[in-house]
């Protein structure tokens, strides 16, 4: 099976550091695989996920994701993948089912496509009943669910989840996981 993510000797040194942020990383990840990058505060995961991600550029190296290079063809990555960040990105005045046609329409879809989409990945996250709510009213864990639904809408190749269950308490944690 080939590998969907290859990174080669990645590497990213910001403005002024004293030390890269991430220092020739390689690894390859198969097309089914769960993959996880581990280490202590500081060790350049996020930063790995944002180059990747085509958030930030590399400083050397490269990584190709589904067949596109992040050097070369950084928009054909974005639409091969799907990022949920540390952070939650949604709108909390707007519904969840808001939310999601949102980024939906952010990833190119719309009509009837969309609309069978969303309800989807509510029924995925188990937000359906509460789709209405606006996000502000949820708690911490229903607003993770939101964030991992919108990251799945556009049927990504990739998904990178960014510390997906920080936060969270344990009955959350595991409808995530």
């Amino acid at each position: 099976m080939p590998a969907i993510v290859e990174v080669d000797q990645l590497v990213k040194q910001y403005p002024g550091a004293a030390e890269p942020a991430v220092d020739g990383v390689s690894f390859a990840i198969l097309q089914g695989e769960v993959f996880s990058l581990l280490g202590p505060n500081g060790a350049g995961k996020t930063t790995t996920i944002s180059v990747l991600s085509c958030l930030l550029e590399p400083s050397s190296g490269d990584a190709r994701l589904a067949g596109h290079s992040v050097r070369t063809s950084p928009q054909e990555v974005k639409r091969a993948i799907g990022v949920v960040p540390q952070d939650i990105a949604l709108y909390p005045t707007l519904s969840a089912r808001q939310n999601l046609m949102f980024w939906g329409r952010m990833y190119g879809m719309g009509g009837g496509e969309l609309r069978k989409r969303v309800e989807e990945v509510l029924e995925t996250v188990e937000l359906r009943d509460r789709a209405k709510e606006r996000i502000e009213a949820y708690s911490g864990g229903m607003k993770r669910r939101i964030n991992i639904a919108a990251g799945l809408l556009h049927r990504p190749q990739i998904v990178f989840m960014d510390e997906p269950t920080v936060g969270i308490d344990p009955q959350s944690r595991r409808n995530i996981l």
